[in-house]
């Protein structure tokens, strides 16, 4: 019998493929059930002579594996199944099934594939044949890489084979090599190692009487590997231990950088301390107002000297950069407000010790210890002078205040543009400058101007304004190497009594987790207690978060604001540390093996893992590949030769799929042909990072971040990056239908279809199964989805056109005309928009893409948002499609008291369904709803001391999402039996309409008092709207929108209102609801079933026919 020599499968939970080859009956395998996923594959010895095969299924649940196929093949499983190679077809039974070969056959993978959509299940599965005489030798990498000084027994890589026969082995080096080989195959180091040197020889594995030999490769690194991996973007010839090395002592370095500096601005002895004579700046006060930004500095560039540590009241303490210094070839100070403006309003949002620092920060910025005696010129440029914003004033009128008769300027507005070139050649002791941008200003242009002053060695204060950043602060930031992180609008931080004194030489609280984690990977000293965790939830893991999570998410922050502002940390100098991190995530990168189990992977080398998730950067040239990358994608396309393409689009919120395939390791430009008039931003993949699930049973099974960083094109620019994973391209838009034209170079084409024309590469694309993604994208919902899901999409609705047209009538158009929208794509139903007209009220128009990932899904077994994501593939007229997409319509205002969410979740889907079932007369395959029951436990209620208790108590106390939801069906089966309706699901776009005018309206007295008579609130105050419960609304708002009186129709189903809303409604004179049931059989109501009219009276006398 064979034993277990590798195997793939896509696993359920932590019922993993080797459980099946364990030799243990009371386990079992289980893969996933759907046809993309239900497959088991075992590694054969290369070649093996199969004679026979044992399957033992499942001893429950047998009907799963009848049907499955039994294959011998001499390739993986790849998405299909060639049917010659089948060799049995397994009945459903649990008892062991023996298939013999009449002529072994040869072959070097065993795959099983259940049938359909079932799962995969087996106890057992044996394999008996002839296999090679002499030793396997498992596959292992060729060429390895050693860091020149590795110590005396330093493993260098470790070579496992296998005797099919049981034979001892033995291992052999041959060659003369500073390298030793033990009795277990383990290479290691023998001998003084020259840096620089390659060893290429022979490993021989014996039994004894047949042999086998494999050839490897030891390049040992140079002396300067680390630096020539610095300046090249390279990983190729260091070591992952070298790069964690150079960046702990990068971090240790750079701790004191600028402290002579700092000790300047603060007055302070040059050890840090305060002076004596209490003349250190140790109690600063500075109140920046919700009109300032906080910043992150860049470690071994700039260090913070200004940080928040007070807030408003009512406010959280956070303790965040709002003052940065840097120095290269000149000085500068970035301020996350501005000071003097801030004094401006009120003098006492600065003491005196703030000012004194804005006076020594002037003194280091120049360089001059004489401002206050001589003559010194300041350049100010693009300062606001608004109301709110008086800064050209402000800045003016503090430089006055402080150096009367040495200080000059230059007159309002008079160097901004182009003409600041011309005020800084003119002589320039020093640059005020800040974000405000003036019509026709170009921000670039700007940016390059104050680049070259800087190199100059002109000294430059940036002053923030406002809370937000402006397209100049975007272009400035990055000269000045400052990340924008808050609008202070909404923490309303400040400084009070600030004492830097106190941690002078303190490393930011993101460099201290990045320098934690990186100790713990050096020490290999990783050790997590996972039995905290509740699920894949392990939030309360001890030292999960402190010691890792924290420095994770720093370097993620630190590579995607690289990313964003399109800054090519090789290209530059500097950036030691970003760089040396971005390889160290590039090293790792090829080291990582899926799936992986935080049960069962080694903590570090899990969390090393981890880490170079987070630590992506593509915005460089090199970006060398993930081998790989688990059940995302292949990571070999030497089979696709890139090319170029342009691609025009009609811009539409939020993105568009580009139709081009990002190859990892490959670098793609992109540059922007339109003049079109909105911002364009490129990213690759739209998967959610929730939909990995890393802390789950075998969950970690490819990269957490997927998608990219958002990446902006300006029109005439060009752009390049690379991807280690490589994907499909999406473009973001600001603003709708203008056209943007891409040209794309260097890409691939995985299966696209955009229209009609597409079909037959579509097709084509889909059968080959070159890309493992492919797309389908519509007006207004775009699929993309894993090659296998794409094409059990496509297979189900006969062909992509027809998939696509059903996708916008039934996915996009009926969920939005019942959400009460109007919009490309979403019909305009006349009872829906003439009751809006007859009310004064709006319609809102949608106009946007929503997405669909059909691939893993980030909660549950689907999960909303846009994209919404789900384990399946993706279906039209699905239910779990439009429920997700429900849940993005769904109103919690449309909810009875004690009503869960998913009650008002399905109707979406619903109303489609019914449209489907109109326009095909094919089942719609509803949900079933219990109807009966929930009609005779009101026909009991009847007759009761008090009915509404009894159904509190009997129906809504015991009731689930799909009672609920009964109720809200059956209000709209009246609403059209009573002719208030033609189609009684339209009660619910008309209640979407007043709920959007509603909430407008009550925004003030005003907008309330303009708009309460049409939204049927005639009678109600503006507290008592912004007060009203979901009950009162509802009965008020039903009654309004349908011209019935549902007063009695509500009560009769035990949900009770206020006086104020029964008065309300009692005002209106409408014609009552009766108290009726709408008979329908569990699914039915999709077919019309009570919408019929058919009913029977709630009397306490009737029995369910």
């Amino acid at each position: 019998m064979l034993r277990y020599s590798g195997f793939l499968e896509v696993p359920y939970g932590s019922s993993i493929a080797s459980l099946a080859i364990d030799g243990d009956a009371a386990t079992i395998n289980h893969t996933q059930c759907n046809s993309t996923d239900n497959w088991w594959q075992l590694r054969l010895p290369d070649p093996t002579s199969v004679a026979r095969i044992v399957v033992t299924g499942r001893s429950t649940w047998v009907s799963r594996i009848q049907d499955a196929g039994v294959y011998l093949t001499n390739a993986p499983y790849a998405g299909t199944l060639n049917e010659s190679d089948r060799v049995y077809t397994l009945a459903g039974t649990a008892a062991a099934q023996e298939i013999a070969l009449p002529t072994p056959k040869s072959a070097s993978y065993l795959i099983i594939k259940a049938a359909g959509e079932n799962c995969l299940h087996m106890r057992e599965v044996e394999v008996y044949g002839d296999t090679p005489a002499a030793p396997y030798i498992a596959p292992h990498e060729s060429t390895y890489l050693l860091r020149h000084d590795s110590a005396m027994g330093s493993v260098v890589a470790g070579i496992t084979a296998t005797d099919w026969q049981l034979d001892k082995l033995t291992y052999q080096i041959v060659g003369s090599v500073p390298f030793a080989i033990d009795a277990q195959g383990q290479i290691s180091v023998n001998g003084s190692l020259t840096p620089g040197a390659s060893h290429t020889f022979d490993v021989m594995v014996s039994d004894g009487s047949h042999a086998s030999t494999t050839t490897l490769t030891v390049n040992v690194t140079a002396l300067d590997a680390v630096e020539d991996a610095l300046a090249s973007g390279s990983i190729a010839k260091v070591t992952s231990t070298e790069l964690l090395d150079a960046s702990l002592r990068a971090i240790t370095n750079n701790q004191d950088l600028l402290l002579d500096a700092k000790a300047i601005l603060f007055n302070l002895n040059a050890d840090g301390t305060a002076k004596a004579d209490g003349s250190s700046l140790t109690a600063i006060d500075w109140e920046p107002t919700h009109d300032a930004s906080l910043m992150l500095s860049t470690y071994g560039m700039n260090v913070p000297v200004l940080k928040t540590n007070a807030a408003a009241s009512g406010y959280t303490v956070y303790e965040k950069e709002i003052g940065i210094i840097g120095e290269a070839a000149s000085r500068y100070m970035v301020l996350g407000g501005n000071p003097m403006r801030n004094y401006r309003w009120d003098n006492t949002s600065l003491n005196a010790q703030m000012h004194q620092f804005l006076e020594n920060s002037l003194f280091w910025l120049s360089g001059r210890t004489d401002l206050k005696m001589a003559p010194f010129n300041v350049v100010i440029a693009h300062m606001d002078d608004s109301y709110w914003f008086p800064d050209e004033r402000a800045v003016r009128e503090w430089l006055d205040a402080h150096y009367p008769g040495q200080v000059s300027y230059n007159a309002a507005d008079t160097c901004d543009d182009a003409a600041l070139s011309v005020c800084l050649d003119a002589g320039a002791d020093l640059l005020i400058i800040s974000q405000q941008l003036n019509t026709g200003s170009d921000p670039a242009a700007i940016a390059a101007t104050v680049k070259a002053a800087m190199q100059q060695g002109i000294p430059v204060l940036y002053l923030h304004l406002d809370g937000g950043i402006t397209e100049l602060g975007k272009t400035l930031f990055p000269l000045l190497n400052v990340t924008y992180q808050w609008d202070n609008y909404w923490k309303k931080l400040k400084l009070s009594a600030f004492d830097t004194s106190k941690s002078l030489n303190a490393m930011p609280a993101e460099i201290s987790g990045i320098q934690s984690m990186l100790q713990h990977f050096k020490a290999r000293d990783y050790a997590f207690d996972w039995s905290a965790c509740d699920d894949d939830n392990c939030g309360s893991v001890s030292g999960l978060d402190s010691e890792f999570q924290q420095g994770a998410d720093a370097v993620r922050a630190m590579m995607n604001a690289l990313d964003s502002s399109k800054t090519n940390l090789f290209a530059d100098k500097g950036f030691r540390l970003q760089k040396l991190l971005a390889l160290l995530g590039d090293s790792y990168r090829q080291s990582i093996h899926f799936p992986m189990d935080k049960l069962i992977t080694d903590d570090t080398e899990l969390m090393q893992a981890y880490f170079a998730d987070h630590a992506v950067y593509n915005y460089r040239l090199i970006n060398p590949v993930q081998p790989d990358m688990g059940n995302f994608s292949r990571s070999d396309f030497g089979h696709i030769t890139p090319v170029s393409k342009t691609v025009d689009l009609e811009s539409k919120v939020n993105f568009r799929s580009a139709g081009v395939y990002a190859l990892p390791g490959q670098t793609v430009r992109v540059t922007r042909l339109d003049n079109s008039d909105l911002t364009v931003k490129v990213f690759v993949n739209t998967q959610r990072s929730g939909s990995t699930h890393q802390w789950a049973d075998y969950g970690y099974s490819r990269p957490k971040y997927l998608q990219s960083a958002w990446m902006e094109v300006k029109s005439g620019e060009t752009i390049a990056f690379t991807s280690p994973y490589g994907g499909p391209v999406q473009v973001a838009f600001s603003a709708n239908d203008l056209p943007v034209q891409l040209r794309f170079e260097n890409v691939g084409e995985h299966p696209y279809w955009r229209s009609s024309a597409d079909d037959t590469s579509f097709t084509a694309k889909l059968a080959a199964g070159d890309y493992d993604w492919a797309e389908l994208v519509t007006p207004g919902f775009e699929v993309h989805s894993t090659l296998n899901k794409m094409r059990e999409s496509v297979t189900n609705w006969s062909d992509a056109a027809n998939l696509a047209a059903k996708t916008m009538r039934h996915l996009h158009n009926f969920p939005h005309v019942l959400a009460g929208f109007q919009g490309p794509g979403i019909d305009v139903v006349p009872e829906i928009h003439d009751f809006a007209a007859a009310k004064g009220l709006t319609i809102e128009t949608l106009d946007m893409v929503k997405h669909m990932n059909a691939d893993q899904a980030t909660c549950g077994y689907g999960c909303s948002g846009n994209p919404y994501d789900a384990y399946w593939a993706f279906d039209a007229i699905g239910h779990g499609d439009i429920h997700e997409l429900g849940h993005g319509l769904e109103n919690g205002r449309f909810r009875f008291a004690g009503w869960e969410g998913h009650s008002t979740t399905n109707p979406y889907s619903y109303y489609s369904k019914t449209q489907y079932y109109k326009d095909t007369g094919n089942d719609p395959v509803c949900q079933s709803l219990p109807f009966e029951s929930v009609f005779n436990t009101l026909q009991a209620s009847v007759g009761q001391a008090d009915p509404m208790a009894y159904l509190q108590t009997n129906l809504w106390a015991t009731s689930n999402w799909s009672h609920k939801v009964s109720m809200t069906i059956e209000m709209m089966m009246a609403a059209q039996h009573q002719g208030a309706l033609q189609d009684g699901w339209h009660l619910l776009a008309r209640l979407h309409i007043l709920e959007r005018e509603f909430n407008k309206a009550k925004s003030s007295e005003a907008s309330w008092a303009a708009k309460r008579d049409s939204l049927g609130f005639a009678g109600y105050t503006l507290a008592e709207a912004q007060a009203i419960s979901n009950n009162d609304w509802l009965v008020v708002s039903t009654s309004w929108a349908t011209g019935l009186d549902y007063r009695d129709f509500i009560r009769m189903w035990g949900q009770d209102f206020s006086a104020r809303a029964d008065a309300q409604v009692h005002g209106f004179g409408y014609p009552v609801v009766p108290r009726r049931f709408f008979i329908s059989s569990p699914a039915g109501y999709c077919k019309g079933e009570g919408f019929d009219g058919v009913n029977l009276p709630v009397d306490g006398g009737q029995v369910w026919p």
